[in-house]
């Protein structure tokens, strides 16, 4: 991402804990407590120290637009068939993530959540060419995508991107 939608990330953050402890003191209101009550209304305490919910909140109304280029590999399947008598039946199996036997890979950018597709001929060169991470090397659960991602995001406003790409780094493996 840009330096100036980092900047901004930080901002949006900064704003919401800020909403957050506000609305917390305005539950304490006696006022407030008794319009809650009259109207019926449920309060809702949103925890304004909870950071992994508040960067949630930031990334489902900001939009990155650049990107550092780290992808993780979240699918991997080989075609495959089966005769019964004179049909023939094609379909996609999923393989494990590493299998040099897929076909196809979906890889995800953690920054844009662009999705990358790439048949048996493409993954290769993609690999070389891109930072891909394999965090547990499986389809299910889109192979910890969204927990790289935010990996990512909370410690690039924390320590910047720099730092924040040296540390997925050292943590996930690569392809």
């Amino acid at each position: 991402m840009k330096r100036e939608q980092l900047i901004a990330i930080r901002n949006l953050l900064n704003m919401k804990v800020r909403i957050r402890e506000r609305i917390k003191e305005l539950l304490q209101d006696e006022n407030v407590k008794e319009y809650l009550e009259l109207t019926k209304t449920e309060a809702s305490i949103l925890d304004s120290e909870d950071m992994q919910d508040i960067i949630q909140d930031v990334l489902d109304e900001f939009t990155i637009t650049e990107s550092n280029g780290i992808y993780v590999c979240t699918s991997a399947s080989v075609d495959d068939y089966e005769i019964v008598y004179q049909d023939t039946n094609y379909y996609s199996r999923e393989v494990p993530i590493s299998s040099p036997n897929a076909d196809h890979k979906i890889y995800f950018d953690i920054e844009t959540d662009k999705p990358v597709r790439a048949s048996k001929k493409d993954i290769q060169d993609f690999e070389k060419n891109n930072i891909v991470l394999n965090p547990h090397d499986t389809y299910i659960n889109s192979n910890g995508y969204k927990e790289v991602k935010m990996d990512f995001i909370s410690n690039a406003i924390k320590f910047g991107q720099a730092r924040s790409k040296r540390m997925l780094l050292a943590k996930y493996p690569r392809i």
